[in-house]
């Protein structure tokens, strides 16, 4: 070998060297950042985590009282539906004791008139009234509402 040829070969030697000693310096370096940076991440993540994490509660204690208060509301228009049933059949019944009221209203007429005519003690006008005073049962002698007591 010449003397350039070693003096090239030395120059490569101590470049590599330098390299090789730059090289050793920015994985160091890299390391370090790299240690920062991971407790960064971490910190980013504790962080993220915790949001997530407090988001996740509220959409739990929202989500717990809308189902309560879905579950009040049910019970609710159950208990207005049983109401509304039991006023429709109510209103059915009346319907229908009116319909017998409009198709028997003679017999309905002649029913209130011998009430009125018993009970009560009404009579027609220019109608004359009678009374037996022999009878014990009557209660215009004895005044209306007289009960005999047995």
């Amino acid at each position: 070998m010449s003397d350039n040829q070693k003096i090239i070969e030395l120059k490569r030697r101590i470049n590599n060297d330098e390299f090789r000693m730059k090289e050793a310096e920015i994985k160091e370096q890299k390391r370090i950042k790299k240690q920062n940076s991971t407790k960064k991440r971490k910190r980013k993540l504790n962080v993220l985590n915790l949001g997530f994490s407090i988001f996740v509660l509220y959409f739990a204690y929202t989500a717990f009282n809308q189902y309560q208060m879905i579950k009040t509301l049910e019970s609710q228009i159950a208990e207005k539906n049983q109401i509304k049933a039991e006023a429709q059949k109510e209103a059915q019944e009346l319907k229908q004791d009116v319909e017998k009221i409009n198709d028997n209203e003679e017999e309905m007429l002649d029913l209130v008139e011998k009430v009125a005519r018993n009970q009560y003690k009404m009579v027609k006008p220019n109608e004359t009234i009678y009374i037996d005073k022999n009878r014990n049962e009557n209660k215009f002698l004895n005044g209306i509402g007289f009960d005999e007591e047995d």
